[in-house]
């Protein structure tokens, strides 16, 4: 049988006398510890590098933000915060790549003849 099989049941209905037979059952079930419950530990893995690149966007705006409000121009935070964020944005996307199942390779601009 496929793996995508588990088990396959015959219903027989005739009148009063209906019956449910379990014909096949698979015998190897990784994915069942036997509680019930379904296993989330990728998905709990998944959102922990999220919620890790979350946090490292606010600390690199943070930090963005002090150096630009510490410089002697009195706005310059005001025309420095547009790309503080989307450096900051940057820097939490290449966090989330880590977190990938599927990475995908960079291609070099240069093509080697």
């Amino acid at each position: 049988m496929d793996k995508l099989v588990k088990r396959v049941t015959v219903v027989q209905s005739s009148g009063d006398d209906r019956a449910a037979k379990v014909v096949y059952t698979s015998d190897d079930d990784d994915s069942d510890d036997g509680s019930g419950q379904p296993n989330f530990k990728n998905l709990e893995r998944g959102v922990r590098h999220m919620l890790k690149a979350q946090m490292i966007a606010a600390q690199e705006a943070y930090q963005r933000h002090l150096d630009s409000a510490a410089k002697k121009e009195k706005n310059a935070w005001l025309y420095d915060a547009p790309g503080n964020f989307m450096k900051a944005r940057r820097k939490a996307m290449k966090e989330m790549r880590k977190a990938a199942p599927f990475r995908k390779q960079k291609v070099d601009d240069e093509e080697e003849d």
